[in-house]
């Protein structure tokens, strides 16, 4: 599948509002300097964004429904809840790897969506064409989601260098026959 960058409406699915709800802070990109979020979000699915997953679960449903599978067409299945990751200043995020090296079976389609604008070493880097390991970083702005072939692409992050934490979230989907139905990772 081709790598490809779709925009969505923020108003209608404004997911960076309610991290700022969730996390207690208007600017996601400075809560490096808060040790007490620091301390409460250390991985993928143990956070406070997980946590408060339900709270927005119809929002994100209603993503997949009119932004993926419009864009995408059928969806038999996606992951729910999705994986949130705190990239913050000084530090990694992802190892780089190939989801298929974590047992992710092939067919299933990446989406990551930033909630804060990207670029650089607060990013995710991402290779080309699979194989190449020429690993570049993907530059998007709030209201864009990155759709990949994570299970057969090697991607992953590098120390945060800028002066941005990143705060993303990610999820996979199998196309197919409909009508979509959440399944865990």
């Amino acid at each position: 599948m081709k790598t490809t960058i779709i925009d969505f409406d923020v108003q209608r699915y404004d997911f960076r509002k309610w991290a700022r709800e969730v996390l207690s802070a208007e600017h996601l990109e400075t809560i490096h300097l808060f040790d007490k979020i620091k301390l409460l979000n250390k991985n993928p699915t143990c956070n406070q964004l997980s946590d408060a997953f339900s709270s927005i679960i119809d929002t994100y449903r209603q993503f997949i429904i009119n932004v993926i599978a419009k864009n995408f067409g059928d969806i038999a299945n996606y992951q729910s809840p999705p994986s949130f990751r705190f990239h913050y200043c000084g530090y990694g995020s992802s190892v780089f790897h190939r989801d298929r090296d974590f047992g992710v079976k092939q067919g299933k389609v990446n989406v990551w969506i930033p909630l804060t604008d990207v670029w650089g070493d607060n990013s995710l880097w991402v290779e080309s064409e699979e194989g190449s390991r020429n690993h570049k970083p993907i530059s998007l702005k709030y209201g864009q989601a990155l759709i990949f072939d994570g299970v057969n692409m090697n991607h992953g992050s590098k120390i945060n260098t800028t002066s941005s934490t990143r705060i993303s979230f990610d999820f996979r989907f199998q196309p197919g026959c409909g009508p979509a139905v959440p399944t865990s990772y």
